[in-house]
């Protein structure tokens, strides 16, 4: 159920639904359970990672494509006509903001959000 509240936008209702379902597989023991509902979780919860990915600026959607086709931070910084320096800072940025650790892990929630998608991360 809390699956199919998400995918029809409805978040809140979906975080709530799953909220219950983490408790009960919790109290039955039931660990992957659990972990795919912290997933479900996670990406039901708009006021925390929905609200902090929106809050990319446009330089550093420009960063997240060029991360997502595998750039270093010094051809990041030739493409966009900035320093690695400020690359970098724009990377450390999007992590923050994301709360990824590492560019792989940015690079993946950035899809699972919807910030990129294959064809844009490929027409640069």
């Amino acid at each position: 159920l809390a699956e199919a509240l998400l995918a029809a936008g409805r978040r809140a209702e979906a975080a709530d639904e799953a909220g219950r379902a983490h408790r009960e597989a919790g109290r039955l023991g039931a660990t992957p359970l659990r972990e795919r509902l912290d997933d479900l979780l996670r990406r039901a919860r708009p006021a925390e990672t929905g609200d902090r990915a929106a809050s990319l600026t446009a330089r550093e959607r420009d960063v997240l494509r060029l991360l997502a086709l595998g750039r270093s931070n010094r051809q990041i910084g030739e493409e966009l006509f900035i320093t690695a320096k400020t690359a970098s800072v724009h990377v450390s940025n999007i992590l923050a903001k994301l709360e990824a650790a590492s560019r792989t892990e940015a690079v993946a929630v950035a899809y699972r959000q919807g910030l990129i998608t294959p064809e844009t991360a490929g027409s640069g």
